[in-house]
């Protein structure tokens, strides 16, 4: 490589990582909102399976998880689409250094990284709610057995 090249190499991978380091800190600053916005919303929402008396509290809860999960993938999508819209001005100069593919590998790698920790700490506050809900889920069919006899857990 010529000195020019190897000079312009260099700027190329101080660009990049300014780039990304830029993008990991609005992605870490919007994931933590979305992070303790869908943690404390499950967490209602398995108090609140405790406290209805027309289904089993337990197949309210694994349909509150199912939920959840569905709006975390969401979320996952919604915030690549606007992590790329924020920063969309760089684009073009990723194109013109052809470095776009490993921009957007190295996007989805953290996002989906993220994203598959938030699956599993809502998976773990379902967890910890356990036993209270086997409590509420073998007091809510004591007290309505028929319903309880429609709605196994099985």
């Amino acid at each position: 490589m010529t000195p020019d090249e190897q000079k312009a190499f260099e700027l190329g991978r101080e660009i990049s990582r300014n780039q990304l380091a830029k993008v990991d800190q609005y992605i870490a600053v919007r994931f933590e909102q979305i992070r303790f916005g869908y943690l404390n919303v499950i967490q209602k929402q398995f108090d609140s399976c405790r406290q209805q008396d027309e289904h089993s509290p337990l197949l309210v809860a694994r349909i509150e998880y199912s939920l959840y999960l569905e709006h975390v993938t969401e979320a996952h999508e919604q915030l690549l689409a606007e992590v790329k819209h924020h920063f969309h001005e760089w684009t073009e100069l990723n194109k013109e250094m052809q470095v776009e593919d490993a921009v957007d590998k190295y996007l989805d790698q953290s996002l989906t990284d993220k994203f598959t920790a938030l699956r599993l700490e809502g998976l773990k506050v379902m967890t910890d709610n356990a036993d209270i809900l086997k409590t509420a889920d073998d007091n809510w069919r004591r007290r309505f057995p028929e319903l309880a006899a429609a709605q196994p857990l099985d």
